[in-house]
């Protein structure tokens, strides 16, 4: 007999109950397989599922910042397209004083004294109507800014 054949036979001989043990152990795994895949595939599938989850509620909060956002730029939009529209505004308002002045003291340069006040009145009631105008604007961007500042005491209040 070979050492290996001499070695099982000595060792079945001290102890028997090693062997029945070690088949118990290998029948035990080979009948446990299926059971042992099965719960590898559900915490795989627990794993995805808690992942497809999370990127579900990331989506959902970009989604909402992405709309807030839009509200926000929309308003900032709105409110730089007024504060250039009001600048426009002005410059037309000092060309047309700069030119109205020029036009006049060409006609009449004797009285350019007299032509230089009524443009600086001129000037002033259209520094008056654009300060209303930027006042008007700031209001509108301290209102846009506070989420519940338009809404009403009894709404506020509830019922």
């Amino acid at each position: 007999m070979t050492t290996f054949a001499t070695a099982i036979t000595a060792s079945f001989e001290r102890a028997p109950w090693g062997w029945a043990l070690a088949g118990s152990v290998i029948l035990a795994i080979i009948k446990g397989w299926p059971a042992i895949v099965d719960a590898s595939l559900r915490a795989k599938m627990a794993l995805g599922d808690r992942r497809v989850s999370r990127i579900e509620k990331l989506e959902k909060k970009i989604d909402d910042q992405r709309v807030s956002y839009e509200a926000e730029i929309g308003v900032l939009r709105a409110s730089y397209e007024a504060e250039i529209s009001i600048l426009r505004h002005e410059l037309n308002n000092v060309t047309q004083a700069f030119e109205a002045l020029l036009t006049r003291i060409e006609i009449k340069p004797e009285a350019a004294a007299e032509h230089a006040e009524r443009i600086r009145e001129m000037r002033a009631r259209q520094q008056t109507d654009s300060t209303a105008e930027k006042a008007t604007i700031r209001a509108a961007k301290i209102i846009a800014a506070v989420p519940n500042a338009a809404a009403s005491p009894a709404e506020e209040g509830g019922e």
